[in-house]
Order: C-alpha cells, then sequence, then structure tokens
C-alpha cells in the first residue's frame, strides 16, 4: 500500500517539484492551495501524512493545523518553512506536529521525516 501524502502549500512551483520527487520514490501524492482546499481533501480521502506550509494567504499554516487537530488529533503534520518565527514554530509544536521541513532542505529529508512520522504512529498502535 502506497503512503497517501497531502501537500498544502500555496506555491504551486514548489508543491509540483516535491510532489515530483516523492511520486518518483513511491508515495501517492495529493495538493492543495490553501488551507481550505487542504481540509476539503482531508475530509475527501484522508492522507496517511500532511506537509503543511507555515506561511499562506487567508488561512495560515497555524490556523489549518488547529482545524486539523480538532478533527483528525492523530493525522501527522510536517511544517513546511521558510520563514517561521520562533513563536509561531512553538505554536505548531505545542499543537503536536511531527517535524519541520524547511524550504530548500534537501529532499531525502523529507523522506526522513515520513519514515519518524510513521514511526511514531506505529508506536502509537502498539500501545
Amino acid at each position: 500500500m502506497s503512503i497517501k501524502i497531502l501537500l498544502i502549500d500555496d506555491e504551486t512551483d514548489y508543491s509540483e517539484t516535491v510532489g515530483f520527487w516523492l511520486m518518483a520514490n513511491g508515495y501517492h501524492v495529493r495538493s492543495a492551495v490553501s488551507g481550505r482546499d487542504g481540509l476539503e481533501s482531508i475530509e475527501k480521502d484522508r492522507p496517511d501524512i500532511v506537509f503543511l506550509d507555515m506561511l499562506m494567504p487567508g488561512m495560515d499554516g497555524i490556523e489549518t493545523l488547529r482545524v486539523i487537530r480538532k478533527k483528525y488529533y492523530d493525522l501527522p503534520v510536517i511544517m513546511v518553512t521558510a520563514y517561521a518565527t520562533d513563536e509561531k514554530m512553538r505554536e505548531a509544536a505545542r499543537m503536536g506536529i511531527s517535524g519541520v521541513f524547511p524550504k530548500g532542505a534537501d529532499l531525502l529529508e523529507a523522506a526522513r521525516l515520513i519514515s519518524a512520522a510513521l514511526g511514531e504512529i506505529r508506536k502509537d498502535i502498539k500501545k
């Protein structure tokens, strides 16, 4: 079974690049261009992991994460950012993100974060 990843990012060029790499490495990838679109996508077909951009117009990553946590508290979310403030990152951490993926980072780091997030799920299941 392929791991389903949802990329929520308003920068479509970035999402396409990351998405192409993830698909080439065996992941099933969907994209959304806003927090609201991402929430609709989660509702239609829940992914295994969400990569969520911190800064987006309208509903930003923190607001989107807040809504995700109300309904899908155990859904792994990896924050994607190029400009996050310490305050925003602390707030995201308090809401239980599974990791942070800096824009421009080596894409192998994305694979490591996915593996770590899935490891967290497996540990929770064993309890």
